[in-house]
């Protein structure tokens, strides 16, 4: 990243840069939060589409939901109108705005043998290739074959499809090759979503993040649903790689194997030791996936504006699961006490995001058990204000 710090004078904005400068490089042990100004200015946030996100890797679906040839998902991201299409050949993510006069070719989801405009009817191949423009016979030196849906820089990771907005990004098996070795056994580029559930998140981007990604806050808004089988105190997070990091809610050992009866069959191939504990891997900077012996959940965060993230908490399950007869009915119950989990969370979130708005809140410091926090942190200042990160190989 650009070294912003430098570049921006003494404004309410470089001086929240050099805050972010500052706390971005203390040491675990000194770790702070980063400053109030950084969850609450539009600025900072323009900085994030800039530098964070749009440098990075964003998950944007997954195989199994665009499974078919002419299966299709569409998005917003950070104003881009995308759409995730299977063409046949592979899966690719394309801009839906129409080359015409822009307006979106394709809403929602579904099966589509083309795209054609709702405005005039200009119509595309699966590949994004232009192939019809009705009236068009007078306007000169106008090729339709010349004409294509800008395509974005797409990869797939273990089933999960994710794109590269700016194109510059490392590749992304060079950044997650560790963290999909350490998923194996859940088999992810198999599994289907069993349930979604959404929910529109009046906080900033990281703190859905960070409270993802630690166990300490177990013993507050989880005081009756984890706290009890996954005491904070026992938790922990592993070094940061330069793509990616995970955590663990680790389980009472007294508690296992009874706390994993959550009532789906179990993936065949987890082992004793991850039945020890729940996983929490993040992909930097928002790709989240929570394992269990019998799910995995992705986490699907859109942010929206420096006090708005959409999130979208996908089940993904075993094929089997989602064929059991009985499915319906067990899924119901199983989302109805997820949505409970994600409420407590989203309750607390949203009076953190309050609270960041007075003029009283300042760095506050991290507990060990936040290191997650610390580590985004890095990341954060890392892409921003050039501040060097604390990595392991992997």
């Amino acid at each position: 990243a650009m070294n912003t710090v430098i570049d921006t004078p003494s404004t309410a904005l470089g001086l929240l840069l050099r805050e972010v400068a500052r706390i971005g490089a203390l040491p675990l042990e000194r770790a702070e939060t980063l400053p109030p100004g950084a969850y609450t200015s539009h600025a900072f946030f323009d900085l994030e589409a800039r530098h964070v996100f749009k440098t990075g890797w964003m998950c944007v679906a997954h195989r199994s939901q665009v499974p078919d040839r002419g299966d299709y998902v569409s998005l917003d991201w950070l104003g881009e109108p995308m759409v995730v299409v299977n063409d046949g050949a592979r899966i690719r993510v394309l801009s839906r705005v129409c080359l015409h006069r822009w307006a979106p070719i394709c809403e929602g989801r579904g099966n589509a043998s083309k795209f054609i405009c709702p405005f005039h009817k200009w119509s595309y191949r699966l590949d994004g290739q232009l192939v019809g423009a009705p009236l068009m016979n007078e306007a000169a030196d106008f090729e339709p074959h010349d004409c294509a849906l800008p395509e974005f820089r797409t990869d797939v990771m273990d089933g999960f499809v994710l794109v590269n907005v700016d194109g510059q990004a490392p590749p992304l098996a060079a950044l997650t090759a560790g963290m999909s070795a350490a998923l194996v056994n859940y088999e992810l580029d198999r599994l289907v979503v069993g349930s979604v559930l959404e929910y529109e998140c009046r906080f900033n981007w990281k703190i859905m993040v960070e409270t993802f990604m630690e166990c300490y806050h177990h013993i507050g808004p989880h005081i009756e649903t984890f706290e009890p089988d996954f005491p904070a105190k026992i938790s922990y997070v592993e070094d940061s790689r330069a793509g990616w990091t995970r955590g663990f809610g680790v389980a009472r050992p007294e508690a296992v194997p009874a706390v994993w009866d959550m009532g789906l069959p179990r993936f065949p191939k987890v082992n004793t030791k991850e039945c020890e504990a729940f996983g929490l891997y993040l992909l930097y900077p928002l790709h989240m996936l929570a394992t269990f012996p019998d799910r995995v959940v992705w986490f699907q965060a859109q942010p929206v504006g420096p006090d708005l993230t959409l999130l979208r908490c996908h089940q993904m399950l075993q094929p089997e699961t989602v064929a059991l007869p009985d499915f319906a009915a067990r899924m119901a119950g199983q989302d109805k006490n997820f949505d409970v989990i994600n409420l407590e969370d989203i309750s607390v979130n949203e009076k953190q995001q309050i609270g960041a708005n007075s003029g009283f809140a300042k760095p506050g410091r991290l507990s060990h058990l936040e290191k997650a926090i610390w580590q985004l942190n890095q990341y954060v200042a890392n892409r921003i204000v050039g501040t060097p990160r604390t990595i392991v190989p992997g």
